[in-house]
C-alpha cells in the first residue's frame, strides 16, 4: 500500500463571493485582523499568487528558505506551490492582491499574454522607483475599488480580470524588462515550457531527455535555454527543483526521511540521502535540525 503523501499546511483561495473572479485585494491592515498572528507566522504552502505592494514600514518575508527585506516601494510576489512565512508587525502597511490560477486562465487563452506576463521569471523581491510604484499603487486601489462593487455578473468579472492582467503586464515591464534580441525571446519561452512540464512531474524524476520529448526540443535546446535564462543547466535545474521540494518537506513536514525519499521517487532512502548532500551540501537530518533550530 502506497504511504500517505507528506503533508505542508497548504493556504487556498477560499472566498465564496469572489469565487467566479479568484482574485481578492486588501490592505495589510486588513489581513490582519481578518488572519490570527499565529497563523501568518507560520510556515504555509500557497497555491495562489500574492502581489504585495509596501507602502509604509520596513520587515522581511521568508520564501523557500530566503529572507527577502521589505521596505517602501518593495514589490512582492510568491507563486503557487511556494512555501511563505510572513514577519510584520502593524508599521508595515501595503496593498496585497490574491490571485489564483483561475483567474489568470482567460488571458492564458491568448499565448502573448501568457508569454508576456513569464512570472516565473519576476524576481521574488524588487523594489521599483517612486514614479512606477505610485503607478503600482494605482492600480491595485483601481482594483480594489471594482471588487468592492463586483455584484457577481459577468461584466463585473471581466472588469476585474482585465485589471488584474493589465496590472500585471504593467509590473512585468517595470521588472523584466523587453528582450533585447529575437533569440532571448525565444530562449524565454522554452525555459517557461520547461519549468511547466517540469512543475507538473517532477516528483518523478524526469531526465532531460523525458523532458525534452514532452516539449518537443533537443536536450542541448533545453540546456541552452536554462543556461541564458538562470546559469544553470537543465539537469542541474531538475535536481535543484527536487532539492528544493525535499527541503520543504523536511523543514515544513513532520515527513520521516524515507517517506520523503519515496514521494520524490527515490527507491531507497540511501540514494535520496546522497543526492541531497550533492544538492544541498548536507545531510537531510542537519538541514532539518538547522532550519527547525533556526
Amino acid at each position: 500500500m502506497k504511504a500517505a503523501a507528506p503533508r505542508i499546511p497548504e493556504i487556498h483561495f477560499d472566498n465564496p463571493r469572489l469565487a467566479k473572479v479568484g482574485v481578492e485585494a486588501m490592505t495589510l491592515h486588513e489581513l490582519r485582523q481578518r488572519a490570527s498572528a499565529r497563523l501568518l507566522s507560520t510556515p504555509q504552502r500557497v497555491d495562489f499568487h500574492h502581489l504585495l505592494l509596501v507602502q509604509q514600514g520596513r520587515s522581511r518575508h521568508m520564501v523557500d528558505f530566503i529572507e527577502h527585506p521589505l521596505q517602501p516601494g518593495s514589490v512582492l510576489l510568491v507563486r503557487p506551490g511556494q512555501v511563505q512565512q510572513w514577519h510584520m508587525g502593524d508599521e508595515l502597511q501595503g496593498q496585497l492582491t490574491l490571485i489564483s490560477a483561475q483567474a489568470l486562465a482567460p488571458a492564458m487563452d491568448a499565448a502573448i499574454d501568457k508569454e508576456l506576463l513569464a512570472l516565473d521569471e519576476w524576481p521574488s523581491v524588487s523594489t521599483l522607483q517612486q514614479g512606477l510604484f505610485t503607478t503600482a499603487v494605482a492600480d491595485s486601489d483601481r482594483l480594489k475599488a471594482d471588487i468592492a462593487r463586483f455584484e457577481g455578473t459577468p461584466v463585473d468579472a471581466a472588469i476585474i480580470r482585465h485589471e488584474v492582467l493589465a496590472m500585471l503586464l504593467r509590473l512585468s515591464r517595470m521588472l523584466r524588462g523587453a528582450a533585447s534580441t529575437p533569440e532571448m525571446v525565444q530562449e524565454g519561452k522554452i525555459y517557461r515550457m520547461f519549468c511547466r512540464e517540469l512543475e507538473a512531474g517532477f516528483r518523478t524524476r524526469p531526465s532531460v531527455l523525458d523532458l525534452a520529448r514532452r516539449i518537443g526540443f533537443s536536450e542541448s535546446t533545453l540546456s541552452r535555454a536554462c543556461l541564458a535564462a538562470v546559469g544553470r543547466s537543465a539537469k542541474e535545474v531538475i535536481d535543484q527543483r527536487v532539492a528544493l521540494e525535499a527541503k520543504r518537506l523536511l523543514v515544513h513536514s513532520k515527513a520521516s526521511i524515507a517517506e520523503i525519499a519515496h514521494e520524490l521517487g527515490f527507491t531507497e532512502p540511501t540514494n535520496f540521502v546522497k543526492f541531497f548532500k550533492r544538492t544541498a551540501l548536507a545531510t537531510p537530518v542537519a538541514f532539518r535540525a538547522g532550519h527547525r533550530a533556526a
